[in-house]
């Protein structure tokens, strides 16, 4: 039996030494450093990793983050594994290798280490944002509010006995709650809410259960804002949360990142772009879009999202300001969340829906109870004991530890596959980014020391050099240039800086036999004139071919 990758998951300081370590054992390959601060202090550290064969702003760059929404742990992990993968694999395994010889990444494990640690160190909140109101500091006024009200370290659910109430006790399994029918009067029914304490006590568990004030980050970034109002998290302003602000800012300065992944939990799902609130997506970029997420299903097992208003409650708004929307929708570079983990596909469910956050058949609920007494040794789900809570008298306090059921697998072999699936996706999605290479740069004597300088410069990669059609329609796309300086020779005819435009990627072509079809260009050439200054001095010519997404290219040749 192997050791599991991870047998727990990290707090912010094991988190740290972690890469920190990491970056000492592989000083070569692993820069890492903060980009910023959280609201209570932690830093925000991100790994760059790429060999030392050419400046890391030279390349393509992939970029990975994690662990936004606080209780959203596995993401960490999974981002954490993979630098680990790429670092060690480096000089060891040849795609690897290529991979950072061509290729920079760019990986924050933990957006939120303020709301992470608190969930990890603490009791677990069903939410708390970034932290920027602690557990128990909350203004939120009338209504219940998450405590850990028996003193065991977990915030569960109590069950109420209420003649009002909606619930009963399932014949199958005294640990299920199930609906009580419109019809059934005469027996013994309970309402279920969280454990807390009600602010504004009125003698019964008839009480709101207020949203906290703590905001959603991923309703913070300024692609398609809306304010608190409009949008639950949002905040007063775009990148009022320093983390999304920090985030904004690494990824304005770092141009050459044409693509990425934002990891959360707990759905199995990949969501694509812009597709939840069905804004118009250009067609070509689709089919870019459609293709990738499949990399994504063949590693990792999940299928993309095809109606929008599945991920959402019944009735919900599409979601505003979020991270994908932002790197694609803004900069137009490729971006998906992956929704990592889920339980029910674990628990052998057929679904046919995507939002997690539903009401489960009874049915649904004996087959999770049974997949957590048989995986996890029961430990899912904590059984029911009597309570004497200081408001509300009897009451019974149990049910399901969603922390590591619902919304993270527990660490071990479930961690293990979802890491390694994460590492082979996000490889995979970077190997296909734009890439050009010189395909040919001659010499040719015109007479009177009099040459002509020709390059042929060709993208050898999945995706074209502008990466989106998105991209282009925001003004972000910059074609591949071509730049000409001399040593002995002065330039005579051709700008010295040409534009090749945009060179078409395989994506652009399409796998079958096709007949009458114009293809995009994926190749551009450039020529100049140059005359040596004098006959007797050694000349040369330096070219430079830059795209902002597809790295940069140097020849030097030699006037005869």
């Amino acid at each position: 039996m192997t050791e599991p990758l991870f047998d727990h998951y990290y707090t912010y300081e094991e988190l740290t030494a972690d890469l920190q370590a990491l970056a000492a054992a592989h000083p070569e390959t692993a820069n890492l450093y903060s980009i910023g601060q959280s609201h209570r202090g932690r830093e925000l550290w991100m790994m760059e990793i790429t060999a030392p064969n050419a400046p890391a702003g030279e390349k393509p760059g992939y970029y990975i983050d994690a662990n936004t929404h606080p209780e959203e742990v596995t993401g960490s992990m999974v981002a954490l594994y993979t630098c680990r993968h790429l670092l060690e694999g480096y000089g060891q395994d040849a795609e690897i290798t290529r991979l950072l010889e061509e290729r920079v990444f760019y990986i924050l494990p933990r957006v939120n280490p303020d709301g992470a640690e608190i969930c990890l160190t603490d009791t677990f909140y069903e939410w708390i944002g970034n932290g920027r109101y602690l557990p128990g500091e909350e203004q939120f006024g009338h209504g219940l509010h998450y405590r850990d009200v028996d003193g065991d370290g977990e915030i569960l659910d109590m069950r109420v006995p209420d003649p009002k109430g909606e619930w009963k006790i399932s014949r199958h399994d005294p640990r299920v709650m199930v609906p009580r029918e419109p019809y059934e009067f005469g027996g013994e029914y309970y309402r279920v809410i969280p454990e807390g304490i009600i602010e504004g006590f009125e003698g019964n568990a008839d009480v709101p259960i207020p949203k906290p004030m703590d905001g959603n980050m991923n309703r913070n970034y300024p692609y398609g804002w809306g304010p608190e109002g409009e949008e639950y998290g949002g905040g007063d302003y775009p990148m009022e949360e320093p983390e999304i602000a920090a985030i904004c800012r690494f990824i304005l300065d770092h141009p050459n990142i044409g693509g990425a992944v934002n990891y959360h939990t707990h759905s199995g799902i990949i969501l694509p772009p812009l597709e939840m609130g069905g804004e118009p997506v250009p067609r070509s970029d689709l089919n870019l879009l459609k293709n990738i997420a499949g990399m994504a299903r063949n590693t990792l097992g999940y299928p993309t999202l095809e109606n929008p208003g599945d991920f959402s409650p019944p009735g919900a708004k599409p979601r505003m300001g979020t991270s994908k929307d932002f790197i694609y929708g803004q900069l137009g570079s490729v971006c998906y969340t992956v929704e990592l983990w889920d339980v029910f596909a674990a628990a052998g469910i057929d679904k046919d829906w995507v939002f997690p956050l539903r009401a489960f058949t009874e049915e649904e609920n004996l087959k999770l109870l049974q997949w957590s007494d048989d995986v996890l040794d029961g430990a899912g789900f904590a059984d029911w004991r009597p309570f004497e809570h200081p408001q509300l008298g009897p009451v019974e306090i149990g049910g399901w530890r969603r922390m590591y059921t619902f919304r993270n697998p527990p660490a071990g072999p479930l961690l293990d596959e979802i890491c390694r699936g994460g590492a082979a996706f996000t490889a995979r999605h970077a190997a296909a980014a734009p890439e050009i290479m010189v395909e040919r740069a001659d010499v040719r004597p015109l007479g009177d020391d009099v040459y002509e300088v020709e390059i042929l410069v060709g993208n050898i990669g999945y995706i074209c050099t502008n990466v989106t059609e998105r991209a282009i329609e925001m003004g972000r796309a910059k074609p591949v240039l071509a730049r000409i300086t001399a040593e002995g020779a002065t330039h005579v005819s051709g700008r010295e800086e040409q534009s090749l435009g945009h060179l078409a990627g395989r994506v652009q072509r399409p796998q079958h036999y096709s007949r009458f079809r114009a293809w995009p260009p994926a190749t551009g050439m450039a020529r100049w004139t140059v005359r040596k200054t004098d006959e007797d001095t050694p000349a040369r010519v330096h070219v430079t071919v830059v795209s902002e997404k597809g790295g940069t290219r140097r020849v030097t040749l030699d006037l005869p």
